[in-house]
This record gives structure tokens, sequence and C-alpha cells, in this order.
């Protein structure tokens, strides 16, 4: 571990060789950005610049993670080389350090000292101007397939760049037929997907394709057919009839046992 009196040093260190870029930023607008909150020990480039940090910085508060260094409390995201005061307070109240409740998330203007570590039931109601918090920070259970880019981001680490991919792989495959396929969304970390499976359930089905009804382009859409399968399954049909069930397909040559059980839930006869 990095001991929090060196993260300045270890970030300067880190940017000796790159140009000082501070003088080309200048404040985001509002309207091109969306805040939430972000846990800068976890958000990818692409979910930093959602909020509205310059890419340079984004960039910079990678390479000081990859480098093994940890924001241990938000005001450590101040200590990155560059990192404008205006813009930290402005997003001051989004940031969440390891999704720890209402200390790390610095709501309104209050001190942590105005904070009890011990349980919060123990907190009155005058404590906190704005009301039922705890509803609105934390995630629950919620519909995989039915879940918007809204009730996403409030699982810790997925942004907006996280969300829209999942909306996305979602949509391309007719919905999940299992929560853990959320796994294979393109570059969602395992912990990140752990930690949304957590709240993940499945209630409502997928969409299905009609396997004698369905041409090239539709094949070809979805996620688990290539167009070249897509193609072979057109011509196979054509040419010996409609298929009525799943082994139907096994004959054709391009369709592994491991494809023909991914698709098999996604096909209707």
């Amino acid at each position: 571990t990095i001991p929090e009196q060196k993260l300045d040093s270890l970030v300067v260190l880190l940017d000796e060789k790159q140009p000082k870029q501070y003088n080309n930023y200048s404040e985001p607008q509002t309207s091109n950005i969306e805040l939430h909150n972000f846990d800068p020990n976890t958000a990818s480039v692409a979910d930093l610049q959602d909020v509205g940090i310059p890419r340079f910085l984004a960039e910079r508060i990678e390479k000081y993670r990859s480098k093994g260094g940890k924001f241990r409390k938000k005001e450590d995201l101040q200590r990155i080389y560059d990192f404008p005061a205006k813009l930290y307070k402005q997003l001051e109240s989004y940031i969440v350090i390891d999704g720890n409740g209402f200390r790390n998330q610095g709501f309104g203007k209050q001190n942590n000292n105005e904070f009890p570590t011990s349980n919060t039931e123990t907190r009155t109601s005058n404590q906190f101007p704005t009301s039922n918090i705890e509803a609105r920070t934390k995630p629950s259970q919620f519909d995989i397939n039915t879940a918007d880019t809204t009730t996403l981001k409030r699982i810790n680490g997925i942004g907006s760049g996280y969300a829209k991919r999942i909306v996305k792989f979602r949509e391309a495959l007719g919905g999940f037929i299992s929560t853990e396929q959320v796994r294979e969304t393109f570059g969602l970390p395992p912990e990140t997907a752990d930690e949304l499976l957590k709240f993940a359930v499945l209630k409502t089905p997928a969409h299905k394709i009609n396997i004698n009804q369905a041409n090239i382009e539709t094949l070809d859409a979805h996620p688990y057919i290539n167009k070249l399968q897509a193609k072979i399954i057109v011509a196979y049909r054509e040419q010996h009839g409609a298929f009525k069930n799943i082994e139907d397909l096994q004959p054709i040559k391009v369709l592994d046992a491991t494809t023909i059980e991914k698709i098999k839930p996604y096909l209707e006869f």
C-alpha cells in the first residue's frame, strides 16, 4: 500500500515527463455531462469523462491506479496533479469511495464529525437535510431485462459507459436468459459484475427468434450468430425445409455443440 502522504509525490513522479495541461482545462458544459455517483478507484476513463473530468486527467487517474495507487477518501482526488479545485468542488458530492455509506459521499457541506461512524440508525432526522437518502443512494433489486441506464448506474462502479454497454448487449441478445450473461458485456470488470449480480434478477423473458422466418440480417444481428452461420442456416432451411426442433440444426457444420446450446433459448420453431 502507498502511504497517503506520498500520494502527491507519486503522481508528480508518474507525470514528470508529461507536459503540464492544466491551462487547457475549461469548465465542462453541464448539458454535455451526467453527474452521478462514481468511485475513482473503479471508474473507467470513459466513466470519468461522463462526469466532466477531462480525458487527460481521467487517463492520469487510471495511470495512478495502475501503479498501485488508491483513493482512500474523496479528498485524495485533489492530489492528482493539476486537478482543478473548481472541478473537484463540482464533483465532491458525487464521489463515493469503495461504496462507503454516508461519510464518504459528501452530502451537503457537513464534515465527517457530523456523521457518527457507528450504527447509522442512531442518527436523528435533523442530521440529514434531504429525505430518504438511503433509498436514493443504495440500489435495490431490479429486473435485469428491463432496467434502464439510470437504474444500472446506481450500482457501485457502473457509470454511463458500462450502463450503455450492458443495455446495448441485452437488446442485441433479445434479453438475458441468465443474470450471469451480464459478465459477457464487453470490458465489464468481474468485480463490477459481481456487485451488479447482488441486485439483478430475471422477471421478464427474453425475446425469441423464429428460426423458420428469420432472414440473414436478423440472425446475424444476434451476438451468438455470425454472418457466415446466418447465411448457412438460411440456405440449409431453404434446401431442406423448416426446422422442427433444435436437433435439426446439428447437421449444420458451422454450428458446433457449444453454439447450438447458447442459441437454443433464443430460438422458436
